[in-house]
């Protein structure tokens, strides 16, 4: 996409996604998941793996969950705390089985055990709004992931996006945590 003077607003992200279909959402969701194979390499063994439960239209994340299973990963979901960076509970064998609550922000959260920080994670899967080519990520506006992010050393952090929200070049802030990693549905791009 080219990108004009001023980037598009969360809202043009959000209702471009709003707009597909369920069998475009999961049509590109399998063409992402083809590209996960290749955070094989990049992961240890059994890795611990933060991801979100798609919920406002992003790109579906329940191929995520089966990558995790099939590689031996264990799947974390986020649990959020206003101003506070995310903490992560496990999922149980799948999602239909994991217990789960609506939070206040509309997102389903884990009610599992035990609760982890993200540095005992190996990679997170962030949701985003759109990402530029340096991997400046556009999120909800919550600030919870580049509060989790800003940890040393930071797990890797991977963009799971459609196509269309990946632009050229967006504003960054003193506070913005970048991604190492983005996946689309056409493309996998490493960033570090």
């Amino acid at each position: 996409m080219n990108m004009p003077q001023n980037p598009p607003s969360r809202q043009f992200f959000r209702k471009q996604r709003r707009q597909l279909s369920p069998q475009q959402r999961h049509r590109a969701a399998f063409l992402a998941s083809r590209f996960l194979p290749k955070l094989h390499d990049l992961l240890p063994k059994n890795a611990n793996i933060g991801l979100y439960l798609d919920d406002f239209g992003e790109l579906p994340t329940d191929v995520l969950m089966k990558f995790c299973q099939q590689y031996g990963h264990q799947a974390y979901l986020p649990i959020t705390k206003a101003g506070q960076p995310l903490t992560f509970a496990p999922l149980t064998k799948t999602l239909a089985q994991t217990p789960t609550k609506r939070h206040q922000l509309g997102m389903l959260e884990p009610t599992t055990k035990p609760i982890i920080t993200a540095r005992r994670l190996d990679a997170i899967i962030c949701p985003l709004v759109a990402v530029d080519r340096q991997g400046v990520r556009l999120g909800m506006g919550g600030g919870f992931y580049d509060r989790t992010l800003s940890i040393r050393p930071k797990p890797l952090a991977i963009g799971w996006c459609y196509d269309f929200q990946i632009i050229d070049q967006l504003p960054k802030q003193t506070w913005d945590e970048t991604m190492d990693i983005i996946i689309s549905d056409c493309r996998f791009i490493r960033l570090n």
